[in-house]
């Protein structure tokens, strides 16, 4: 064979080589692009997002107390402060509107990455109507930021009642959401930065710098009125005891699970809703598992209904920081949970949280004294005011 030919051959697999490489490179482009826009962007990226998200992103078995719930747990209770005071690791899996028909899945996320002391449940999933156990959206923010596992195809096949694909893939239902990319761009670029530093800094805490002042007359918790019962709705009713049932065949050490109910002012508005906490008390405690109610009127929280909510469901800054400090020693106190035995490097990352929520109570009181009403968590516009408030 002479030299041309095997110059000739040489170059048509050059040629071939890199066209194979330039091919499998846009390939490989196209794919992390994809999954970049998937994951940060073409996502639905909101505090619901980042906070479980950042649930992923705590080590394994590092926690002592996870709470499950909706609005309540992320806006009364904030992890940083609980550490400060009593120095134990916790974090909310919650979302807004979260219902008991995602309980279940979300103590297999639980059981899978960690093995808390302390698993508290806040009923408010409970009492919805079933509209609102319904809702797409509600299913959503949890069934989207769990990751593809056998846990996450129950929970979409058992309750979506859309196509289901589309909760698999994530991105064909939100290939249209750069049309409010404005919206959710301080939410995306959070969720990077968590995803860059291996960690969130506030652990999910959010809340809203104002204070509620009830126009209408404020049922009392010691009036007997307060100690009726009403029934729960159907789906709810029949997803407590599914989620019941559930714990009972998982064989979870009963001191280990929780039920709670936190603080709300309760007016002629949600007194129903109040009435069917009453009955969800009822039905766990008669399934052997403990149950507690914070309802306001404590004297040892100290909550203040003209200063301490943002609404009547939801505690300000100064509401959330009496309840955490309270339920924060309630809990060491009935629960012996003593610190977890923590790394240099996980006690440093907690100490971080520690410094930043810090900051975040003096923006949130800043914001108030100039009469702005904002929601505040660990969007990227936030924390770049929280940061101006870090101590050296």
């Amino acid at each position: 064979m002479d030299k041309n030919t095997v110059k000739k051959r040489s170059s048509k697999a050059r040629k071939y080589r890199n066209r194979v490489i330039k091919i499998v490179s846009l390939i490989l482009v196209i794919l992390v692009t994809t999954w970049f826009l998937a994951e940060f962007v073409l996502c639905n990226a909101n505090h619901n997002t980042e906070r479980i998200k950042g649930f992923y992103l705590e080590d394994e078995n590092s926690l002592d107390v996870i709470f499950v719930g909706s609005s309540e747990i992320y806006c009364d209770y904030a992890a940083g402060l609980a550490y400060d005071e009593c120095g134990f690791t916790s974090y909310p899996f919650a979302t807004e509107s979260n219902t008991v028909l995602n309980f279940k899945s979300i103590i297999e996320e639980i059981d899978r990455t960690q093995d808390p002391k302390l698993i508290i449940i806040e009923i408010n999933g409970a009492i919805y109507g079933n509209q609102n156990l319904t809702k797409e959206v509600n299913l959503r923010r949890v069934s989207d930021n769990i990751p593809f596992n056998e846990n996450k195809v129950e929970l979409i096949e058992k309750n979506a009642t859309s196509d289901q694909l589309e909760y698999y893939v994530p991105f064909i239902k939100y290939h249209d959401s750069w049309k409010d990319f404005g919206s959710g761009l301080p939410w995306s670029i959070s969720l990077i930065a968590d995803r860059l530093r291996g960690y969130n800094y506030l652990k999910g805490a959010k809340n809203r710098s104002i204070s509620y002042h009830p126009d209408s007359k404020l049922y009392s918790a010691n009036s007997r009125q307060m100690q009726r019962r009403m029934p729960l709705f159907d789906k709810a009713y029949q997803g407590l005891e599914e989620f019941l049932d559930y714990l009972d065949e998982k064989e979870i050490n009963k001191d280990r699970i929780l039920f709670v109910r936190v603080p709300h002012l309760v007016t002629k508005v949600n007194y129903n809703r109040y009435l069917r906490g009453n009955a969800v008390a009822d039905i766990v405690r008669d399934r052997g598992y403990r149950f507690e109610s914070f309802e306001m009127e404590d004297p040892e929280i100290g909550l203040d209904p003209d200063k301490d909510f943002y609404n009547i469901e939801h505690m300000n800054i100064y509401g959330q920081q009496k309840f955490t400090k309270y339920f924060a020693h309630y809990l060491q106190d009935n629960f012996n949970i003593t610190p977890t035995d923590l790394s240099g490097e996980q006690k440093n990352i907690w100490d971080q949280a520690v410094k930043y929520y810090r900051a975040y109570i003096k923006y949130q009181e800043q914001v108030f004294k100039e009469g702005k009403n904002l929601m505040i968590g660990e969007d990227y516009l936030s924390m770049r005011e929280i940061k101006k408030y870090l101590e050296d």
